[in-house]
């Protein structure tokens, strides 16, 4: 059917080509290709990023348009504008349900989150203990920064996983002393979906006040529930909640101990100097209210349709799962052992469904991804993993249709797949 459209719509443009200058219907073409590509994509990678809500996208346009102001400003417009980032900063911790005495912190995302928390805190500490605490499954922007923060100094120790690729909590209490300042963990694996023991590692962590507990919440809000207030701190990125990218925030408890990384002009309270970006921070904190509002019935649909999925992929023999059963629905990592997780990617884009290998800001390096080799996943599996990641709006078409590229994917490799392990 589309191909029908396409020639009567070139036959078209060829009829009114003397009328119609070249760049207009070449515009037009480009247009109509990507709207029926629109249409008939389907995005699995969702933990890499997600599309921008259409209200989300207005509210920007509105406040650029609007309130373009610099909220530092003396003037009455400068003055508005950092009233109106005010009662966004009250609106989030709304939504987050945090008590006092919880600040929000704007930044570009929770790459700048993390760094400004773990090396901010860190030095802060630096004179109470020399010791910090993580895990190999952490993100890029958390790891890199613990392995720096090692670099100047610091003592940095790995809590062991467990196989299912949880935090493993005896590990944690042995290497806890009097020495550790700082212990990070995500909320919700981004590369397999794993929930970690966030209230049990608060717990423990109640024993050594010393400590400040961080906590990488991008995967995890508005899908797995958490009381955010059993962290030190929290971090999210909003574009991975259907906002825009570059803006996120920090939500931070013992805002005055902090040791500021970033220096200039002193905003943010003195945490992150430049120019605050008020359109953007104001979408976020939209994108927030229509995630709080549709929580339960995005849990839901992320519930069934993983489901479904993980079913579906549970036929297809020497397809492993490498996802725990008990794993956020909405994050499903697979291995196609003996064929490279570069290869599966291609074969799927050509049915126009777009998923990853592992985490989007590490997928391109060469190096093999750190979360699933500490859960002691040989190196056949890692290589040949993928990541689906899902959104609610996902259809039952949809899902079909990547069921019928899965299978049709499937037989083109399966001579490939290397049974034994």
């Amino acid at each position: 059917m589309l191909n029908v459209f396409a020639f009567i719509f070139s036959e078209f443009m060829d009829v009114f080509s003397k009328s119609i200058s070249i760049s207009i219907r070449n515009d037009l073409w480009y247009h109509y290709i990507m709207k029926k590509r629109g249409d008939s994509m389907i995005y699995l990678d969702n933990a890499a990023t997600t599309k921008p809500n259409e209200d989300v996208i207005q509210t920007y346009t509105q406040m650029n348009q609007q309130y373009f102001y610099n909220p530092n400003s003396p003037h009455s417009a400068g003055i508005k504008i950092a009233h109106l980032l005010d009662k966004a900063r009250e609106n989030i911790k709304q939504y987050l349900n945090l008590k006092d005495p919880f600040n929000i912190i704007f930044t570009s995302g929770a790459t700048e989150s993390n760094n400004i928390a773990l090396q901010g805190m860190a030095k802060a500490k630096k004179r109470f203990g020399n010791t910090i605490l993580t895990t190999k499954m952490e993100h890029p922007s958390v790891l890199e920064t613990m392995r720096g923060l090692e670099d100047e100094g610091f003592n940095l120790k790995y809590i062991k996983t467990t196989k299912d690729g949880k935090l493993d909590i005896l590990s944690l209490q042995e290497l806890l002393n009097d020495d550790v300042v700082l212990v990070t963990c995500m909320h919700v694996n981004n590369v397999m979906g794993q929930i970690q023991p966030i209230e049990e590692i608060s717990r423990i962590l109640k024993g050594y006040p010393k400590v400040h507990f961080h906590v990488d919440g991008v995967q995890g809000y508005g899908k797995v529930p958490l009381d955010i207030n059993l962290a030190d701190s929290y971090s999210l990125s909003a574009h991975k909640f259907h906002g825009l990218k570059g803006s996120g925030i920090l939500a931070i408890k013992q805002i005055k101990s902090i040791k500021q990384i970033i220096f200039g002009g002193g905003q943010e309270q003195g945490l992150r100097s430049g120019t605050v970006n008020a359109p953007v921070n104001i979408a976020l904190a939209k994108a927030m209210r229509i995630m709080n509002d549709d929580m339960e019935d995005n849990a839901q649909a992320l519930s069934q349709r993983g489901k479904e999925i993980r079913a579906f992929v549970e036929q297809y023999k020497g397809v492993l799962i490498n996802s725990p059963i008990d794993a956020a629905p909405y994050i499903l990592n697979i291995s196609f052992p003996g064929v490279k997780g570069e290869v599966l990617v291609n074969a799927f884009s050509k049915f126009e469904i777009y998923l990853s290998t592992t985490s989007a800001c590490s997928s391109k390096k060469s190096s093999q991804n750190e979360t699933l080799k500490a859960m002691g996943l040989s190196n056949l599996v890692i290589e040949g993993s993928i990541r689906i990641s899902l959104a609610p709006d996902l259809t039952n078409e949809q899902i079909e249709r990547y069921k019928d590229a899965f299978d049709k994917v499937y037989k083109e490799v399966k001579e490939l797949i290397k049974y034994e392990l």
